[in-house]
């Protein structure tokens, strides 16, 4: 495997004054894997669910799954697509109304491994951070905003909650899922056991994971103390953490690592997300 990469950082004071200073600093990376070569073809990969391939000429650890275009709507628009399922015994089954229409990339009107196709790529596109430093007379003002941009999540956790396949609870999600005939809805019809695998790792379960937080805010004062002797210097701050998130993914948390493996990147397992919290400190220097 073949990783080229480039990191960009920037800082500069953008304002010098007698009572004013400001600081801003910028930093973006970006990195491009490719597989040079594999001894012995494709290598697909299992974690939580989902599927992973690693391919010559692509990056490493793709999604790999099946690719989907709603819900069958209608009986006769299931038996308009012609399209059949095969089952673990063998057996080909049509498709009916509420069922997943998943895409037939071979056209030989069945649905099944040999339709995968890559769903999407955990690795980013960008990522890095923006930072600033503001002074102003006795107050100092701290700020870190982290970023990624174009790297996909399988949102392992949705899928457990919106299968309707077993036992488990699942979210209001499935209040949509598809009843009647010609109800329009991208939520299938509820199945015990999902023999037509309308759960199956597709794309339905893949989200953009790219967002913009605000990892830290930091808002401190100086208090003056030339007539303590024994005191050098007292600050009074305010500490915040994961404040503020800006992503369209639907899980607790874009900002995440499943494993340490590079096997179970971009797969939310439900792990407990970063909480936001507050501190308030007073620091004391002698």
């Amino acid at each position: 495997m073949r990783t080229l990469g480039a990191e960009l950082a920037l800082k500069a004071r953008v304002v010098k004054a007698t009572n004013l200073t400001v600081d801003l600093g910028v930093n973006v990376s970006r990195y491009k894997n490719e597989i040079q070569a594999l001894p012995d073809g494709d290598i697909l990969t299992q974690f939580a669910g989902a599927t992973y391939l690693t391919s010559v000429g692509k990056d490493a650890n793709l999604f790999y799954g099946l690719k989907t275009a709603g819900v069958y709507s209608t009986t006769a628009e299931a038996n308009s697509a012609g399209l059949n399922r095969r089952l673990s015994n063998g057996e080909l089954v049509p498709f009916t109304a509420g069922d997943m229409r998943f895409i037939d990339v071979n056209g030989d009107k069945t649905i099944d491994n040999n339709d995968r196709m890559v769903i999407g790529n955990p690795n980013p596109d960008v990522m890095g951070s923006f930072s600033t430093n503001i002074t102003y007379k006795r107050f100092s003002l701290q700020g870190l905003f982290t970023f990624s941009v174009g790297n996909d999540i399988y949102n392992g956790l949705r899928y457990n909650l919106e299968k309707m396949s077993g036992y488990e609870n699942q979210s209001t999600a499935v209040a949509n899922r598809w009843r009647a005939e010609g109800q329009q809805t991208d939520m299938p019809k509820a199945t015990w056991g999902d023999p037509m695998g309308n759960a199956e790792f597709s794309d339905r379960w893949i989200e953009d994971g790219s967002y913009l937080r605000l990892k830290t805010l930091v808002l401190g004062y100086d208090f003056k103390v030339n007539d303590v002797n024994y005191i050098k210097y007292i600050k009074l701050y305010a500490t915040a953490n994961n404040l503020v998130t800006f992503t369209k993914y639907l899980g607790y948390d874009p900002e995440f690592s499943a494993t340490s493996s590079i096997f179970g990147q971009g797969t939310d397992i439900g792990l407990a997300p970063q909480f936001t919290s507050i501190q308030l400190g007073l620091r004391l220097g002698l």
